[in-house]
Order: structure tokens, then C-alpha cells, then sequence
């Protein structure tokens, strides 16, 4: 229930998008000077502020996860605002032609195209994140038969943040920050979105009643806004596919090598990170399809010897799961390990600081398989607008961690036979290891699917039940990959944009957007 003051303001627009993160600026920005009408409403504002960070307030259970609150800004630009991308820059790669491919050791994968349908609109979201054409110097060379290749991931900087005055200024797009949605409703047929209502920070209202709307609130807010809307019946929820198949990233330390010689620790600086770019090892497309792998990314990280003991490796663990909920397991043991190894931890510190024997940590990025018991539904505590909070119950599967164990061994044989060493394995028992996920990759939860009993949306990101509401952003993911999703996300949008002005201009030339002249906006 909304409880809002005075009379509602009315916009009536061709295009509605809910949500200013990289996938709602890019499609505003594709749209501006097209002479479609363009709303955009983000419950965030141009600065971050805690008050407003408070609304991203939900549940955790599975697997520990990142905080609901900690893991997304409100805030235009949408997560890429956090701190500390903001200042190191985030990585940006394609995803690989065999994250979009059906195998049949892997269930329920595969896209509805190919990587070579994506292909010109990743150079188009290159451009538009400012992304230099910049490769890792060539000093990891995989040899003819090598189940490895080397890979690189670019930085940036972009955070979208200083298209604010441009959108404002457009002379067709909308923009109306701190402006929550708190209604969708659908006509009486459930075929279209009719009208959304939203509430601003002085709690009045304004309802909007687009022709077509996208919903790019990000990978977990997507899932509730649809469980939530109609009143509580949801929309696109035919096949009670709203919600499932939610992912993140699997990251994790899976062992270390002490090199033998400075010569061989000087090969690391293949990983190290050049400008803006940072090299990395995969299996390749062949090997994975070959043996049945997930795919998945290997960097080395210089670190201080003693981060290889025990003591060190729960400090981390604890550091870690103090942002994360549920609690991870075997906190107990990880305590004892701290308290009976102090000496090892002083080491650590002293040797973060000085140029003390050095280790080099083998860390691991990994999809999981996709899940459909891993689903974002909603809690059972409601916020201030009366909507229901997300609950998130994160599962990866014993098949996700045997696939990242036979990666991690075919990556050590190709260490030691370039001289770095012996991979010493860092267990995942005795005590329980912390699996990561990283940087809040909330994937997978509106999937992309030909088949409606098997999706969400279809391969023109349009809710199959509904004739005019789209999603955009990393929840349309069906299968995840091991890159980071932003690039994507940006790819995927400005294909959306596309799209949308095709079928906009379709139905205007058609006689299909009469009354345009009618419109009133507040």
C-alpha cells in the first residue's frame, strides 16, 4: 500500500524505464534527440545518500552473501558509484563464444544467439565505456597444445554518473531521480503494463502510463519489482520462473606457489595490472567442451609469505564474512585458528609493509551451473512504502566446486612447467572456506529463454506474458560466464535500444501512436 500525499501527477510517455544504472543511462542516452518520449525514474539521486541506501534493506539465506544493503548503490549511476570502483575502475571483458553455447554437461545453458550476434554491440559498448583498444604485453605465451590461453581485462572509469546534465537537458528524456517505484499494474487482460506508480521523497505520487516500459533496476530489485506488482500477483510469473536461476560470481584463493627465484616470481607481472589493463589465464573453449568444464579465469596476486597460514587465511575469511549473510560455517574453527597462530599474523603485517619472501595466490573466477533452486523471492518484512523486501537464497552446486578443482589442476601443471613451482591447494574443508561472490554480480533471476516455461524474457528481452515491458541489465543472463557483467550489460542495452526504437517507430508509422499530442507532464 502506498501511503503518499496530495494528488497524483500524471505523465503519459512511449517509453517508461525504471532504474539509472549502466543499463537504463545507455538506453535513455541511445534514445535521446529521437524524438520518443523518454521517462526515467531512479530511486536514487545524483549524490549517494544513506537514507536512501537503507531502501536496499532485504534477506539472505543459502550461501553467505554480500549484505542487500552493502551490495547495490541507489544512486544515479547505479553500482558503479561504489568507492571503490570509482577509485581503482571496474573490469570490463566480453563474455566467450562458449558462455553462449548449449552443452550438455552444463544444464540449462546456452543463449537464444550466438557470441558473433553480440559481437557489434560489444564494440559499440567499448566505445560508449571509453575503453582503450590496449592488450597485456605478450610475455605468457601458450604453447600450440596448452589447455591454457592468456586473456586480458580492461579498466574503467566510466560510471556514467556525468551523463546527468545531458539527460536533464534533452529535449525528449525525462529524468526523475529519487522517484521510487511503487506500483506496476498491468490491464485487465494482463497483457500490458498500464500504468506505474511512483512516490518521491516528499512522498507525493506521480503515476505514469507509458506504451512500453523496461525494467533496469538491477539484478535482484528486476526480480522483486515483478513478484511485487498487480497488487501482489506478480507480472511474468506465469511459469513461476520470476526469481530463479539467480547467480553471482564464484571467487575464491585455491592455492599458491613459493617461486623458487626472483626470475621466476619476476613471470607473475604478466597478471599484474599494466594501466588499465590486467592479464589472466582460462581454460580455452575446447578443453572446457572437452573434459566438461565451467568456465572460468586464474590471476596471480603477489602477497606476503604468511598469508599462506592458517591464521592468516581465517583472519581473511572472518574479514570477509563479517559483510555477508547468512554466517558462513566453521566460524568457530576459524577463530581458533586465529587465536593459536599470532605469530603468524604479526608476520603477515610486518610483511605487507616490507619486501619480505613473497608468495603468489592463485585466485579463481568461475561461473556456476545455473540453478534453478538459486531464486530471489520475497520476504517476509516490508519497507516504508508497504512493498515486500527482497529475500535472496543464493546455491551453487558440488559440480561448481569440482569444476574449479580439475581447472585448478590443469593451471598448476602449466605453473610448474614454467618454473614457478609446486601449487600448494588451499583446501575448501577443515575449516570451511568462504566461496566469494564477486563485487555483486547479481545475475540470472528474469533469464533469458526461447521457451516461457524456461524463462523469463525472450530473445528480445521482452516478459513473455506481456506485449510492452521489457527487462534490461545482468538478470536476463542465462548462462553467466567468467567475466565480469558490465560490459555485457551495456551491449545487451544498446541492442535493447535498437529494438525499441524499431518498434516504436513500427507502431508510430503504423497509426499506432495517436494522440501523441495529448500528453501532459508534470
Amino acid at each position: 500500500m502506498v501511503h503518499a500525499n496530495s494528488s497524483p501527477d500524471e505523465i503519459v510517455t512511449d517509453l517508461c524505464i525504471i532504474g539509472a544504472g549502466p543499463a537504463g543511462i545507455t538506453i535513455a542516452r541511445e534514445l535521446s534527440g529521437s524524438g520518443i518520449q523518454v521517462c526515467l525514474l531512479d530511486s536514487g539521486g545524483r549524490d549517494i545518500i544513506r537514507r536512501t541506501q537503507r531502501q536496499n534493506r532485504g534477506e539472505s539465506t543459502g550461501h553467505p552473501l554480500h549484505t542487500l544493503r552493502q551490495a547495490r548503490i541507489r544512486a544515479f549511476g547505479g553500482t558503479l558509484r561504489h568507492p571503490r570502483l570509482v577509485e581503482g575502475g571496474w573490469a570490463a571483458r566480453p563474455l566467450d563464444p562458449i558462455d553462449f553455447e548449449h552443452r550438455a554437461d552444463v544444464p540449462e545453458s546456452g543463449w537464444p544467439f550466438g557470441h558473433e550476434h553480440l559481437r557489434p554491440f560489444y564494440a559499440r559498448a567499448e566505445r560508449a565505456c571509453a575503453l582503450p583498444r590496449h592488450h597485456v604485453t605478450d610475455t605468457w605465451v601458450a604453447a600450440d597444445d596448452s589447455a591454457l590461453e592468456p586473456t586480458a581485462f580492461q579498466f574503467s572509469y566510466i560510471t556514467f554518473a556525468d551523463t546527468f546534465d545531458d539527460l536533464t537537458a534533452s529535449p525528449n528524456v525525462r529524468l526523475m531521480p529519487r522517484c521510487r517505484v511503487a506500483e506496476i499494474s498491468a490491464d485487465a487482460q494482463r497483457r500490458r503494463v498500464e500504468r506505474i506508480v511512483a512516490v518521491r521523497d516528499d512522498r507525493s505520487r506521480v503515476v505514469v502510463r507509458p506504451r512500453f516500459v523496461v525494467l533496469a533496476a538491477g539484478g535482484i530489485e528486476n526480480a522483486r519489482l515483478l513478484l511485487a506488482a498487480d497488487g501482489g500477483r506478480g507480472i511474468g510469473n506465469d511459469h513461476d520462473m520470476v526469481g530463479r536461476y539467480f547467480a553471482d560470481r564464484l571467487a575464491l584463493p585455491v592455492g599458491y606457489v613459493v617461486p623458487p627465484d626472483a626470475a621466476s616470481a619476476s613471470g607473475a607481472t604478466y597478471f599484474a595490472r599494466h594501466g588499465n589493463v590486467s592479464g589472466a589465464v582460462r581454460m580455452t573453449d575446447d578443453v572446457q567442451r572437452g573434459r566438461g568444464l565451467l568456465n572460468s579465469l586464474f590471476y596471480l596476486v603477489p602477497r606476503p609469505l604468511a598469508v599462506t597460514t592458517p591464521a592468516v587465511r581465517s583472519l581473511s575469511i572472518l574479514r570477509k564474512a563479517a559483510t555477508r549473510r547468512p554466517l558462513a560455517l566453521g566460524l568457530r574453527d576459524h577463530l581458533s585458528n586465529i587465536v593459536t597462530g599470532p605469530g603468524d599474523i604479526a608476520r603477515f603485517v610486518l610483511g605487507s609493509v616490507t619486501s619480505d619472501s613473497r608468495a603468489l595466490v592463485l585466485r579463481a573466477q568461475s561461473e556456476q551451473t545455473p540453478n534453478r533452486d538459486s531464486r530471489v523471492t520475497l520476504g517476509s518484512r516490508r519497507d516504508d512504502l508497504g512493498m515486500p523486501q527482497a529475500r535472496v537464497t543464493w546455491r551453487f552446486s558440488a559440480t561448481d566446486h569440482e569444476s574449479i578443482r580439475a581447472a585448478t589442476g590443469i593451471v598448476a601443471a602449466e605453473l610448474r612447467s614454467r618454473g614457478f613451482g609446486a601449487l600448494q591447494r588451499i583446501s575448501d574443508s577443515d575449516p570451511a572456506a568462504l566461496v566469494e561472490g564477486t563485487n555483486h554480480h547479481h545475475m540470472g533471476a528474469t533469464r533469458m529463454h526461447a521457451d516461457p516455461r524456461d524463462g523469463v524474457v525472450d530473445a528480445d528481452q521482452r516478459v513473455h506474458s506481456m506485449a510492452n515491458l521489457y527487462i534490461a541489465g545482468c538478470s536476463v543472463f542465462p548462462t553467466y560466464g567468467a567475466s565480469n557483467p558490465t560490459l555485457t550489460i551495456v551491449a545487451l542495452s544498446l541492442r535493447l535500444a535498437d529494438h525499441l526504437r524499431d518498434v516504436l517507430r513500427q507502431r508510430d508509422d503504423a497509426g499506432a501512436g495517436q494522440g501523441r499530442d495529448s500528453r501532459k507532464h508534470a
